[in-house]
């Protein structure tokens, strides 16, 4: 026996192994080449392009996400408000306090780390231009606005926040 069948003699059948020369070229296949230096740049030149874009869509949401957020708390902040109006009396012998004509602004109120002002108008002719005084009125606009103290930098701010509730009140006896 050649020592070529001895060294085959193991090996499961259809199975050759040979001896690779160190003189011989490797063939590859077509397109197993490589990337050139021009071709590695431009791929990382689109990456990059591709990240800038992702970047500003990222603080685009969170510009907006925070502004949704202080209008959704704004909103909570009005209803509070307007619950307590709504819950006042308000009848021919007793008008609560809180129902009184005029406008009033209550600065500082803390909800979420985050400080707004409420601004709350009783109008009682709303059939007039203006903000009228009249406690013999039968009926009453109530106006809630609730706007966020901006107090961030750039856009972590948030878009606006502003809400307006307006909402007529009449005397429970009628």
């Amino acid at each position: 026996m050649n020592e070529r069948s001895n060294h085959l003699k193991g090996d499961t059948p259809n199975v050759s192994h040979a001896w690779i020369r160190p003189d011989l070229p490797l063939k590859r296949a077509a397109g197993e080449d490589g990337f050139t230096l021009l071709e590695a740049v431009i791929a990382l030149l689109l990456m990059t392009i591709i990240a800038l874009g992702s970047a500003s869509l990222f603080s685009y949401s969170i510009y907006n996400n925070s502004g949704a957020s202080n209008r959704a708390t704004s909103i909570a902040i009005a209803q509070e408000a307007l619950e307590l109006l709504r819950s006042a009396q308000y009848n021919a012998t007793t008008t609560d306090a809180t129902l009184a004509g005029g406008t009033t602004t209550q600065t500082g109120i803390v909800r979420g780390g985050r400080s707004f002002d409420l601004t709350k108008t009783i109008d009682d002719d709303p059939s007039t231009s203006g903000t009228q005084v009249n406690a013999a009125s039968n009926f009453k606009t109530i106006t809630i606005t609730v706007a966020p103290q901006l107090t961030g930098k750039g856009w972590a701010r948030g878009a606006g926040g502003t809400i307006t509730l307006i909402t007529q009140r009449s005397r429970t006896d009628r």
